[in-house]
């Protein structure tokens, strides 16, 4: 697979797909999840704390990713966005994240991330051959030129 770079707006991208999946015309997989992590903080990142309370503080980041695959052929190509939020700092009493990833629409992603603005989007796209890359490239103009709109 190689990885290609792609010039469409996330959110012209996730739009696109919720019009499909409302019309029910749509020929592609799509994934839609989100994760959470957390990490402890090491000594770099806050030198103003002690031992004891970069211990218990932590970096939490919540994670949207979508994917999306042709239905017929899920391996010829994949388009994902990434957006990864910094939520912040989070200490153990705080309220749990969930373990794993956890299943969302395209709704909610593009409520809670797109929409909102927040965290760094990614958008890329792997195919397996030339071939692959131009029926990736005929559905990323499908979505560029957005028929839904008009």
């Amino acid at each position: 697979m190689e990885t290609y770079p792609v010039d469409v707006d996330p959110k012209e991208i996730v739009r696109w797909l919720m019009d499909e999946e409302r019309q029910g015309a749509s020929d592609l997989l799509v994934a839609v999840t989100r994760t959470y992590w957390r990490r402890a903080l090491g000594p770099q990142d806050d030198s103003r704390l002690g031992d004891a309370e970069r211990d218990d503080l932590g970096e939490s980041t919540e994670v949207g990713l979508v994917e999306v695959r042709p239905r017929h052929q899920p391996s010829l190509w994949t388009l994902r966005i990434r957006v990864a939020d910094d939520i912040g700092p989070a200490l153990p009493e705080d309220e749990p994240v969930p373990d794993g990833e956890e299943e969302i629409d395209l709704a909610t992603l593009y409520a809670d991330f797109i929409k909102a603005d927040r965290g760094l989007v990614e958008v890329s796209a792997e195919a397996e051959s030339p071939g692959a890359k131009g029926s990736l490239t005929r559905v990323l103009e499908a979505m560029r030129e957005d028929r839904h709109e008009k």
